[in-house]
């Protein structure tokens, strides 16, 4: 014989077995019931007159229904994780170590830099992942190569401007470069 008790005071209790979902609700102003109601799922339904108590529980034989969708409270939302970052192969890894090492003694566009890698003989694709994955201002990496251009050689100001276009910086990169050294 399967037994369900439940009372609540000021919210809704919503107890599932075997299939079958009981629902008490009792005010949050109304004073308890002075006995809890018991609710026997085998038993034949008896009539009004052979009751000794007020029913306070409704028997259904509805499907279960979540908790979260009859209760007010609304359910704590869990937080989501970002994506884990994929691992990196070693050959991914080696290559961004490559094109820090390179960043560190030489300045290079982004487009050099991916070039540089392949010529190391890494392909395209993993070039182009490692360059991504730096942190490179390549309108800084303009001006220290605009800086190493006139170390060594006379260049006007628009021409100074065409040799880093040429090196691959983008127009705005290559002004901003030769702004910072002439």
């Amino acid at each position: 014989m399967k037994l369900i008790i439940g009372a609540v005071v000021g919210g809704v209790l919503v107890l599932c077995c075997g299939g079958v979902t009981i629902a008490a609700a009792v005010g949050g102003d109304d004073p308890p019931p002075a006995k809890t109601a018991a609710v026997e799922t085998n038993a034949a339904p008896t009539t009004p007159a052979e009751s000794t108590t007020a029913p306070t529980a409704e028997t259904t034989t509805a499907a279960p229904t979540s908790a979260a969708a009859t209760t007010a409270a609304p359910k704590p939302k869990t937080p989501t994780k970002a994506p884990a970052e994929p691992e990196l192969s070693v050959e991914q890894q080696n290559a961004i170590k490559t094109a820090s090492d390179y960043l560190e003694y030489q300045a290079f566009s982004r487009s050099g830099l991916i070039k540089q890698l392949e010529f190391e003989g890494y392909p395209r694709k993993t070039a182009t992942k490692a360059v991504d994955s730096l942190k490179v201002d390549y309108k800084k990496q303009a001006a220290k190569t605009a800086k190493s251009y006139l170390e060594n050689q006379a260049f006007s100001r628009s021409g100074l401007i065409k040799q880093l276009e040429f090196e691959e910086y983008t127009h705005a990169q290559a002004v901003y470069g030769v702004d910072q050294v002439m």
